[in-house]
């Protein structure tokens, strides 16, 4: 997740929360727990708005609860369009793609919503390269799926947690996702591990890697699943559920090598999902190479897809096969945190 003025989240300080307190993420930027994320961006059927107060006019449009916002009940999408001398077009912040122009003073909102004008180009960019997806963790609605299936070629299901209580466990919601994607018709379904890999508040040691891994194994063949790819989750939870990768950089950076080796010997195939901007936080520099013999999977929250849009490498890859480029939104009319992705 890009964490710059320029991409739509935005790194803010921490006493900049009196101004905007319900947009403001924590654990996706690097540095201190005082550097959040501003999220400022939303979407309806694919259609562009922007995160405000409903105290604040929505004029033009309306505003949609079930478009998802971070925050308070009262911080909703608003998905207003606007008319200019120019053309018509759609309010959004300025700092997401618009393939037209920006225009000033015809959109309800702060100053940096304007008003993206072009066309038959306003809105959403081309695809880029690769091949539409979306990636899961909670039990997804029996309604999500037949949209799912019109819109995406590839799903990717958490199927296994940190589970800080026990060290490591199976995603209770897996074994159902996949069945429904299967159902659904969705040609390619891949699943990710989340691992545990820090030390716990409750004196759990995480499981073995090995161990981790052999258990997510388990419930794909003990449930008759065919998966495409198997990825590995490595991003830090710093403060958060399970101390993700809070071991030290040294230390993070042999579990590291550990993990992969692992994953390695599995016999499976297997690429890594990380965020570059979060990589200097685990490791001793963004060069650290811990990995970067396995594909890369990376996350770039830019709203732009096409995996040959990656600009943000580390640890020595220099491409990537698949690209993250809009994270914990709503679609196919589910609230439940669906990631858009792009995939070779």
């Amino acid at each position: 997740m890009h964490c710059q003025k320029a991409l739509s989240l935005v790194a803010l300080a921490a006493n900049l929360a009196s101004s905007t307190p319900s947009l403001l993420q924590p654990r996706f930027c690097p540095g201190g727990n005082d550097i959040q994320c501003c999220v400022r961006t939303c979407s309806w059927d694919e259609k562009p708005g922007f995160c405000q107060s409903t105290s604040n006019t929505c004029s033009g449009g309306a505003y949609n609860p079930e478009a998802h916002c971070p925050g308070a009940d009262n911080i909703q999408c608003c998905l207003a369009t606007c008319s200019t001398q120019s053309g018509d077009g759609v309010c959004q912040w300025t700092g997401s793609p618009c393939q037209g122009k920006y225009l000033s003073g015809a959109c309800p909102g702060p100053s940096d919503v304007q008003c993206c004008v072009g066309g038959s180009t306003t809105g959403p960019p081309s695809p880029g390269t690769g091949v539409p997806g979306v990636d899961i963790s909670d039990l997804a609605p029996d309604s999500f799926w037949g949209c799912a299936a019109s819109k995406w070629q590839v799903v990717v299901i958490q199927g296994y947690i940190q589970g800080c209580s026990v060290g490591g466990l199976v995603n209770g919601n897996f074994v159902a996702n996949y069945r429904a994607a299967k159902a659904a018709g969705i040609p390619r379904i891949d699943t990710y591990l989340f691992p545990c890999t820090g030390t716990q508040d409750n004196g759990v040691a995480c499981k073995p890697p090995a161990t981790q891994i052999a258990e997510l194994f388990a419930a794909v063949d003990s449930n008759g699943m065919t998966i495409d790819r198997y990825w590995f989750d490595l991003e830090p939870t710093p403060g958060g559920e399970c101390n993700a990768w809070n071991l030290g950089k040294a230390a993070n950076e042999a579990l590291a090598k550990q993990w992969v080796a692992a994953l390695q010997n599995s016999g499976r195939p297997w690429g890594i999902y990380a965020n570059g901007n979060q990589w200097d936080g685990m490791f001793a520099s963004r060069s650290t190479d811990v990995g970067s013999q396995l594909p890369l999977w990376a996350v770039q929250q830019d709203f732009v897809p096409g995996v040959d849009t990656v600009t943000t490498f580390m640890g020595g890859w220099t491409s990537a096969v698949a690209k993250q480029y809009n994270l914990d939104t709503t679609d196919c009319g589910w609230t439940g945190g669906v990631d858009l992705d792009s995939f070779l």
